[in-house]
Order: structure tokens, then C-alpha cells, then sequence
């Protein structure tokens, strides 16, 4: 009898071990979907190139439209669970010759969690170029002719947005910007969020040049427009999870929203006009093909963020275009020992 109790308590002694040491946490996530690369230390060479048009309508239906006119920027970026660093740098490069200099300074940061995605960025340029010369000179030959430029025209934004993505534990919004997770099998998201962005532009003189004034209204003849937009927006994000080991992949997403602007607008000789209210609406597309390993991955990325207005006093549509070609990889870490770094996550 004493046998029979000493292996029925041994038994139970050992199921109940082997339980806990059995026992599942949930990380999040469904990890038939999504691999995580937080422990590893991400390292990646960035080369990145960014541009921003302003235009503006005339009575007719057409456009004229500025550009920047940057370089390819190149740098290195850092990524180790909860902490990103990038910097990237032009290293005194410049454009195309023919469309005059454009100076730059930008900062954009995020914080990608499992449900909310905020991303950010601030940006300044100085000079633009106009991107359809044969508005203003339709004889215009690229090959021998200098685009008109405008050295005084000068932008600066900030832009930020926050959505909550529904399908968080099946779509992993950070494996298709930053790699630091792997889209095991296709999966997508619907989302929904908040935009804000605050901008200006300013010129010395009409922004509208001298050649083009017929074309377009009195009130078109600005020097300057300070810009405010809150918006709410509605989309949808997908990433196709491809060959044999789904490593790699194709990342889509269309975000558009409606939002409400508004402006205080700068006649031609400066001074402060009307004050306008309106609706607009704002837009955010995403295309990336990539290749996740469990050490090396490589993507190649297309964002654009669109702005169109319609006040009464001009047409004027914004849009921000980011391309972005990476090689990173991953450093297997082993755990932490630092009781400091364990307390804030690393």
C-alpha cells in the first residue's frame, strides 16, 4: 500500500512539474504568422532618396508644379528590440546640375508597437525646381536648357500619424518596415487612425512666375501659406508571404482619409490674407518587395504621402516621396545579464 502512495505522489508530483515547465506565454502574437528578431541586434546599410512637389492649378485645369531636386543619402541604422537609430547623409552630394540646389534637413522617428503604429517626421527644404518647364516655356529642350528655379521658395513640415491595426496578431506591420519580424504566411490588416500635419511655404515673391500670371486668379498670386490638416483615416495593409521558405515577400498598403484644413494665406507682397476653412483629404500608399533571412534581409521600398486641398483662394497639392534600398543583418545576442538593461527592456 505505501508503495501504491509513493508512486501515485511521484507521478503527480512529476505531471505537475512538467506542466509548469510546459507552460505556454503568450508572446502577442500567432506565432504560425509572425517571427520575431527582437533579441537580435539589426545592423543595415541605407541608401534612401527623398523628394517633395508642391502644385499648383491654374483657371484651367493645369498644373504647375516645384520639386526638390536631392541626392541619394547613404548611412547605417541600428535596431535592437525597443531602440532604432538611422542616420543617413547626402555627404555633400548634390543633384542633377540642370535643376538647380536643393537644401534639405529632416528628422522622422516611430514607434512601432503589436496594435498602435506612430510614425512622425519633420522636414525642411530650400529650392525648388519647376518639374513641367513646358508650362512656362513649351519649347523647353532638357537637353541643353537649365530648369527655371527658384532658390527663394523654401517648405517645412511636420507629419505624423497614429493607427491601431485590427488584425495585430496576424499582421506585423513591423516586418514589413524594419524587418525586425518575418511574415510567416500572407496576412493583412484593416486600419484605422489619425493624421496631423503643419506646414508652411514661403517665396519673396509670387510663387506664380511672372511668364504664368494670365493663367491663373488674382487670389493664386501667393507668396507664402501656413497649412493645418486633422484627419482620420481608413485603410487597408497586406503582406504576400512568398516561396518555399516565405522569406520572401510583398508588402502593399493604401491608406486615405479625409481631413479638415486650414490656412492663412500671403498675398504677393507678403502680407497676411484670408483665413479659410475646408475639407481635404490625404493619402498614403506603400509598396515593398523584400527578402527576410534568419541573418541577412534585403528590401526596397516606395512610400508616398499626398495632400490635396481645395480652398477657394488657391488649388495648391502637396505630395511626399520616399524610395529606400537596405542590406541588414542579424547578430544572434545572447540574454542580458545587466540587472539596468533588463529594467528598460534590453
Amino acid at each position: 500500500m505505501k508503495s501504491i502512495i509513493i508512486i501515485a505522489f511521484l507521478i503527480g508530483f512529476y505531471q505537475s512539474v512538467n506542466g509548469q515547465t510546459e507552460k505556454y506565454e503568450d508572446p502577442g502574437y500567432d506565432t504560425n504568422y509572425i517571427k520575431s528578431f527582437r533579441n537580435d541586434l539589426i545592423i543595415t546599410a541605407v541608401s534612401a532618396y527623398s523628394n517633395n512637389t508642391l502644385s499648383i492649378t491654374d483657371k484651367f485645369d493645369n498644373e504647375l508644379i516645384y520639386a526638390t531636386n536631392l541626392p541619394m543619402s547613404f548611412g547605417l541604422a541600428f535596431d535592437y528590440k525597443w531602440f532604432t537609430f538611422e542616420y543617413t547623409s547626402s555627404f555633400g552630394g548634390q543633384g542633377e546640375e540642370a535643376k538647380g540646389n536643393t537644401e534639405i534637413s529632416s528628422l522622422g522617428f516611430g514607434l512601432t508597437l503589436r496594435k498602435f503604429w506612430f510614425r512622425n517626421f519633420f522636414q525642411l527644404n530650400k529650392g525648388y525646381y519647376v518639374d513641367n518647364p513646358t508650362y512656362l516655356n513649351p519649347d523647353f529642350d532638357p537637353t541643353i536648357d537649365a530648369y527655371p528655379h527658384r532658390p527663394d521658395l523654401q517648405t517645412f513640415t511636420y507629419f505624423a500619424s497614429i493607427n491601431y491595426g485590427f488584425n495585430h496578431r496576424r499582421f506585423s506591420n513591423m516586418a514589413s518596415l524594419w524587418q525586425i519580424e518575418r511574415q510567416k504566411k500572407s496576412a493583412g490588416s484593416f486600419t484605422t487612425g489619425l493624421s496631423f500635419a503643419l506646414s508652411s511655404f514661403s517665396a519673396d515673391s509670387s510663387i506664380v512666375p511672372t511668364r504664368a500670371i494670365k493663367n491663373f486668379s488674382e487670389n493664386a498670386q501667393l507668396s507664402g501659406l501656413d497649412f493645418l490638416l486633422v484627419g482620420l483615416n481608413v485603410g487597408y495593409l497586406h503582406t504576400f508571404a512568398m516561396g518555399k521558405t516565405r522569406k520572401w515577400f510583398i508588402s502593399l498598403a493604401l491608406i486615405p482619409g479625409i481631413s479638415f484644413q486650414k490656412a492663412i494665406v500671403y498675398d504677393k507682397e507678403g502680407f497676411s490674407g484670408d483665413r479659410e476653412s475646408t475639407a481635404g483629404a490625404q493619402v498614403e500608399t506603400r509598396f515593398i518587395v523584400g527578402w527576410n533571412g534568419d541573418y541577412w534581409y534585403t528590401t526596397m521600398s516606395s512610400v508616398i504621402y499626398g495632400i490635396t486641398t481645395d480652398f477657394s483662394n488657391n488649388l495648391i497639392s502637396q505630395s511626399y516621396e520616399y524610395f529606400r534600398f537596405v542590406v541588414g543583418y542579424k547578430i544572434k545576442m545572447g540574454e542580458t545579464k545587466s540587472p539596468f538593461l533588463k529594467k528598460i527592456g534590453l
